[in-house]
């Protein structure tokens, strides 16, 4: 499995609630850009994100509803953004196994075009 494990997530319109429907990503190796492989699930879709700026903010722990909402406002206070305008869709990066105790993690805005 490559990292970073990718998870573009969606606010309700009050911004204070995630969605439960997610879309999760993974990084296709260089190797295997020109020709990747094809997915046998319907469901698994293949995309090329164009090269964008990305504001990110790292934070260990667990990656609850609680906690990525809290790292979320956190990196908007930072950006000074006012919470009317915090990035929907947002992604919640992860560098270590979900299992694991002390997970490596990033929050990040891309910047709209």
């Amino acid at each position: 499995m490559t990292i970073p494990i990718v998870t573009v997530v969606c606010m309700d319109e009050s911004r204070s609630i995630l969605s439960r429907e997610v879309t999760v990503a993974y990084y296709l190796p260089t190797q295997h850009q020109d020709q990747p492989p094809l997915p046998l699930d319907p469901d698994i879709i293949m995309q090329e994100w164009p090269a964008t700026i990305v504001y990110s903010r790292s934070f260990s722990g667990v990656t609850d509803e609680h906690s990525i909402m809290n790292e979320l406002n956190m990196l908007a206070e930072v950006l000074g953004l006012p919470e009317d305008r915090l990035h929907n869709p947002f992604i919640v990066a992860g560098y270590t196994s979900p299992a694991a105790a002390n997970r490596n993690n990033e929050i990040w805005f891309l910047e709209r075009q």
